[in-house]
């Protein structure tokens, strides 16, 4: 029989608690990465010196290490969810949000590197510990600034009071562990496979689900007390060398410039959801950045699938795993993020470049049968190799620079070995949409 705590709708609050850091954990991720894209990588880019040029490399690697954990940590919470009768949760609304959409009181924006972007990631990390006192809220109800650490304080407070008989429903099937994530083929060490930070691991009971929630606070998430690796920790310290180096250029009357002037918020469409997204008129930045998103909304719609685990087979889930996780990631994401970064963004205005928009259509949600969910699969990555072709061959037609144009033809190839990879030994033929057998 059902705990009267539960009947009273408990897993409900905790399965819209769960979605809502979910929620957080993907948009930050998102949020780091674009940071990261907006970071120089030469000298001659202008701005900064050999020796600026390699702490910023610096700072980009700290961010993209932070955008991988806040995809671990994203993991957990997903494992979380299933554990206790959720199902995997990859909605988000699109950038940018007010400050009033979640209680954190922290805009949610896609914004170029700065001491800005900075503070509201700072803010969003932000240790309980160090929030000021406030006053309890007025009305019923009413939210007051809470840190991200106090959100899942509040999922730890109903783990630790509900029967773990009664909360914890799920299958352990229906979740992703770091093996699968990380090691699919099991060749690794031990040693190699523990170095990602908080790894995904199976929840079953109060135990693990505990586990799962202090990993990821200590990690930084709004940590309770200041952690020598946390990312409060790191972002402090890229605070502290970013204050420096600007101190010293403001003394010497040099300029420090260490991000491209890329848009805030940009789009291709600008969703409803959304209050001032910048839109891309340029129409060779415009075709990146819809060929970004129809990437980026396959990727949703495999880790969908990935974290769902409806009826796949241990090879099936592994085809997915061996593109979702790190080809489309690093193949696609990455260096089509970065070209969009020193492209052009608007028609007239040759200062301003764009950026990747991380736009969510409202068709990103699971497919059930898994037939169809492959197929689906196969077509997008048709469509996401013929355009990541055509785009390169405009950019080579283009007056981009050399490494632009040699970064896009790569990607279009890592495309097509994507979508060959995901096919086996049949694939189309991406001319003329026939089946053919390689060899």
């Amino acid at each position: 029989m059902l705990t009267d705590r539960l009947a009273g709708g408990v897993r409900a609050r905790l399965i819209d608690a769960l979605c809502e850091v979910a929620e957080l954990e993907h948009s930050l991720c998102l949020q780091y990465l674009y940071a990261a894209f907006s970071l120089k990588a030469r000298p001659d880019e202008g701005g900064l010196d050999e020796v600026q040029a390699e702490l910023v490399r610096e700072w980009k690697g700290q961010l993209l290490l932070l955008a991988r954990e806040e995809m671990l940590h994203l993991g957990l919470v997903l494992n979380l969810l299933a554990s206790v009768g959720g199902v995997a949760y990859l909605r988000r609304p699109n950038f940018p949000q007010p400050e009033r959409y979640y209680p954190l009181g922290t805009v949610a924006a896609l914004e170029p590197f700065s001491a800005k972007s900075l503070e509201r990631f700072l803010s969003y990390e932000l240790p309980s510990a160090l929030l000021p006192a406030q006053e309890p809220a007025d009305e019923p109800g009413e939210d007051v600034r809470m840190t991200v650490g106090q959100l899942y304080e509040r999922i730890r407070h109903v783990i630790m009071t509900v029967e773990e008989k009664d909360l914890f429903i799920g299958s352990s099937l229906r979740q992703a562990d770091t093996a699968a994530v990380i090691d699919p083929e099991g060749v690794f060490d031990e040693d190699v496979t523990v170095g990602y930070g908080v790894e995904p691991f199976a929840i079953h009971d109060r135990s693990s689900a505990l586990r799962a929630v202090d990993l990821i606070v200590e990690q930084g998430e709004g940590a309770t007390e200041a952690e020598d690796d946390s990312h409060y920790d790191r972002l402090m310290r890229i605070k502290g060398q970013l204050t420096a180096e600007l101190e010293e250029a403001a003394r010497t009357g040099r300029t420090f410039e260490p991000a491209r002037p890329m848009l805030d918020n940009p789009a291709v469409r600008p969703a409803a959801d959304a209050e001032g997204a910048n839109v891309i008129s340029e129409p060779l930045a415009r075709e990146a950045a819809e060929l970004f998103d129809a990437g980026y909304g396959l990727l949703v719609l495999m880790l969908l699938r990935f974290y769902n685990r409806v009826e796949e087979s241990a090879a099936e889930q592994k085809r997915i795993q061996r593109v979702a996780f790190f080809p489309l990631m690093t193949m696609f994401t990455r260096p089509l993020g970065e070209i969009l970064s020193e492209l052009p963004a608007l028609t007239g205005n040759a200062t301003a470049t764009a950026g990747p928009p991380f736009e969510f259509q409202r068709g990103l949600a699971l497919i059930p049968e898994r037939d169809v969910a492959h197929q689906v699969f196969v077509e997008r990555l048709i469509d996401l190799s013929r355009r990541a072709r055509r785009f390169a061959d405009h950019l080579k037609n283009a007056s981009a620079p050399p490494r632009l144009r040699h970064r896009a033809e790569l990607m279009a190839k890592d495309v097509e070995r994507i979508y060959r990879t995901f096919s086996g030994d049949e694939h189309m033929n991406l001319a003329d949409g026939t089946a053919v057998r390689e060899g």
